[in-house]
């Protein structure tokens, strides 16, 4: 083979390298460049979902929420929140957030309620009070993390790290139960074995 066949075989052989150097790269430009467009196109359609599901979160949000309710007997119920949102399962329901209820009974008195939330039903108006609960009567304050009003029957179930303070007498309990109508009240442990704690100051 002569010197000048070798020199053009060689100048082919630079040529195909080049080129499927140029074309190799051409095509990892294009790949990327899908890659970029394929995780750009996803990421703003995660943004977008997010910002439809805020849109429905604020579009479910109450603010400045308020219900009143009295019985025959003359007696109210009147519940406040700062927010509330609706329960899609079930519209008689609210999640209400930094609560506060004033129950009237006659004859009886007023009992103030503060928590941090509440589960409210519009219908029967039971409500689960929880978190930093507070239950405010004449000089009796009752702290706890969740507290059960069922209104129709003005019963109430105060559970889950129970306090009771009145005229610096202190009880500690797991369990509180008051019938706002009977005028009675059952404070217990859920552990027959152990004795609710009291300090007594004279």
């Amino acid at each position: 083979m002569s010197k000048s066949s070798i020199i053009q075989i060689g100048i082919i052989i630079m040529i195909l390298f080049v080129g499927y150097f140029i074309y190799s790269y051409l095509n990892k430009e294009k790949i990327e460049d899908l890659d970029l467009n394929t995780k750009l196109k996803k990421a703003e359609e995660v943004h977008n979902k997010n910002d439809v599901k805020s849109e429905v979160q604020a579009s479910n949000t109450i603010l400045e929420l308020s219900y009143k309710s009295s019985d025959d007997s003359g007696n109210v119920y009147e519940i406040n929140s700062i927010s509330g949102a609706v329960n899609e399962d079930d519209k008689n329901i609210l999640f209400l957030e930094t609560v506060t209820a004033k129950i009237s009974i006659i004859d009886y008195g007023i009992f103030l309620i503060e928590s941090n939330n509440a589960k409210y039903n519009k219908l029967t108006l039971d409500t689960h009070f929880s978190g930093d609960v507070n239950l405010h009567y004449l000089d009796h304050i009752i702290k706890s993390e969740d507290l059960f009003l069922k209104y129709l029957n003005k019963e109430v179930k105060i559970s889950n790290n129970v306090k009771y303070n009145s005229n610096n007498n202190l009880l500690e309990a797991d369990e509180i139960y008051l019938d706002l109508v009977s005028r009675t009240s059952k404070i217990y442990m859920k552990d027959k074995t152990k004795k609710v704690k009291a300090i007594i100051k004279n």
